[in-house]
């Protein structure tokens, strides 16, 4: 299988005040803490998505070997980007694994039980009795994502495909921690790293 993750970074970060992508958490950046986890968890490759305001500098800082799509108008959506990504994905691609930037906790251990979890499903990573990310979409819904219309979002692939859904449950809180204003990123600073790995299915 080639399952590509696709790491969604096109937005504006105006409630951070700074690019979430360049953000530094454990000395390393979150772009990089996600890729790095997307590989280690066995992702075939990584594409981050970008836009404008700050893609350009995003991409200047990208770790090797990572590629990157381009979104005109990150405003319209996280779907707008996965839709952007979509398009440049190789030939052969079995899955996407979307995965928003700001969540840059996420154990390698709970990529390779997402990305091992059954084929063919719509894998959607639940901890606490809440559902998170990333995500992977697999082959049978590039259609579905290429046509949905940006307003309806993301959400609206798993609630017009809920029989292909499978809820996975892991025991790593990292799934649910989306860091997106400074008091986040204190309050994550300050809670440390945190050994997590995955509960089963």
């Amino acid at each position: 299988m080639s399952i590509q993750a696709v790491i969604l970074a096109a937005g504006a970060s105006t409630r951070m005040g700074s690019p979430k992508a360049l953000l530094d958490l454990d000395g390393t950046n979150f772009i990089t803490r996600v890729a790095t986890a997307a590989r280690e968890g066995g992702a075939s490759g990584v594409t981050v998505v970008l836009g404008p305001p700050d893609g350009t500098a995003i991409r200047a800082r990208l770790p090797p070997g990572v590629g990157w799509a381009w979104n005109p108008d990150p405003t319209r959506g996280m779907l707008s980007s996965a839709q952007a990504a979509l398009a440049t994905m190789p030939a052969g691609t079995s899955a996407l694994l979307v995965w928003p930037v700001d969540l840059p906790k996420v154990a390698p251990a709970t990529v390779r039980a997402i990305l091992d979890a059954a084929p063919g499903r719509l894998v959607i990573p639940r901890h606490a009795g809440r559902g998170g990310h990333p995500v992977r979409v697999p082959r049978s819904l590039f259609g579905a994502l290429a046509a949905l219309p940006v307003e309806r979002g993301l959400r609206a692939l798993v609630e017009d495909h809920a029989a292909a859904v499978l809820h996975l449950e892991v025991d790593d809180a990292g799934v649910l921690e989306d860091i997106d204003t400074p008091a986040d990123l204190d309050r994550t600073r300050a809670a440390g790293p945190r050994g997590r790995k995955p509960r089963g299915r």
